[in-house]
């Protein structure tokens, strides 16, 4: 498979530097990107869109992005970044736990906080700072710039009633999610997203975690499984991000970088607030194809816990940039619940 990537991607490069063409004269003064969108169009990637349509409205023009949806994986964004094949790309930290395993916290944390708590952390906690830190290392800058709410906790084909029903299952997981589950018996596969309903319908997978439940929708996982468990321990959020060359970003005038967090910033109250709705009305839809909702029962809920302690500690162990964001993160974690504790209604 590496040696099929490594023919692939010249090739890759030789078509999109054909499909790019020089501007035309007249526009030399029109700042113009080339983002990537890791996210599937209709289903995460609106926001993408919406992101590069505010800084166009922004700059009166002076400033387009044109968003390409998936012209380069996962695996080939930072080569593709270095290489100038693109200028920019939309998704989560996440997507580069390949190249970069401590990526993987800023995309969402087990048993972590809320969209508000999230934010708070890397608006004004510590946590921008410590992604940066991790970015360095590549030569990259991340701008935050969307919040999605809690996924779905798991979808079944059979009901989960025990730890030990998990013992032996195979599900669809990701990241941290996956390294825990592994450690209650759980063989997980790292499936896209077209793959999900064929390996249910296989038995290949018992189980799938994919993302919101309004995704999940689009994705047709009820009409195979139709035991859904929440809390999403796994992902009580999903972070969004433009990544690009930190070569790129120091080159940028203070306007346009002024233009980049504005567009950030308006993009991240659309989809704080948006999504919500969206969730709401896929429980509906979930409940009118006969899907039983379930809680997760609290004995589960504390073994994925004691697992992901587990984990966490291994992960800062191998890595001193991680270690210094998870302190970052519970110390922030001590003062926002010491607030949240006072100020909500239990």
């Amino acid at each position: 498979m590496q040696a099929l990537r490594s023919y692939l991607f010249p090739l890759t490069i030789a078509f999109i530097t054909c499909l790019f063409a020089a501007p035309v004269a007249g526009q030399q003064d029109i700042l113009r990107w080339r983002m990537n969108s890791l996210l599937y169009p209709k289903l995460f990637g609106e926001a993408g869109e919406r992101f590069a349509e505010t800084v166009r409205r922004l700059s009166r023009g002076s400033f387009i992005i044109e968003v390409y949806d998936r012209l380069v994986l996962d695996q080939e964004t930072f080569a593709a970044l270095e290489t100038e094949l693109i200028d920019a790309v939309w998704g989560s930290a996440g997507h580069h736990h390949r190249e970069d395993p401590a990526l993987t916290i800023f995309s969402g944390i087990p048993f972590g906080p809320d969209t508000a708590g999230f934010t708070a952390w890397m608006q004004t906690g510590g946590g921008t700072e410590a992604l940066e830190a991790i970015y360095t290392r590549h030569g990259l800058k991340s701008l935050y710039c969307g919040i999605l709410p809690a996924e779905s906790g798991g979808w079944f084909v059979e009901p989960i009633q025990s730890a030990a029903d998990l013992d032996g299952l195979s599900m669809r997981s990701f990241g941290y999610g996956a390294r825990v589950l592994k450690k209650l018996g759980v063989v997980t596969y790292e499936l896209p997203a077209e793959e999900i309903r064929a390996a249910l319908s296989s038995g290949l997978i018992d189980g799938a975690e994919f993302s919101l439940p309004s995704i999940d929708a689009e994705l047709g996982i009820a009409k195979l499984a139709k035991h859904l468990y929440f809390p999403a321990w796994q992902q009580p959020v999903t972070s969004l991000e433009v990544l690009l060359p930190m070569r790129t970003w120091v080159a940028l005038s203070d306007q346009n970088k002024a233009v980049l967090a504005a567009a950030c910033s308006e993009t991240l109250t659309w989809t704080a607030t948006d999504a919500v709705l969206q969730q709401i009305e896929a429980l509906a839809g979930f409940r009118a194809d006969g899907v039983e909702l379930h809680a997760w029962p609290l004995d589960i809920l504390a073994e994925l816990k004691r697992a992901w302690d587990e984990v966490i500690a291994e992960e800062v162990a191998l890595d001193r940039l991680l270690a210094d964001a998870w302190e970052s993160y519970l110390s922030f974690r001590d003062t926002y619940d010491d607030w949240t504790d006072h100020a909500q209604t239990k």
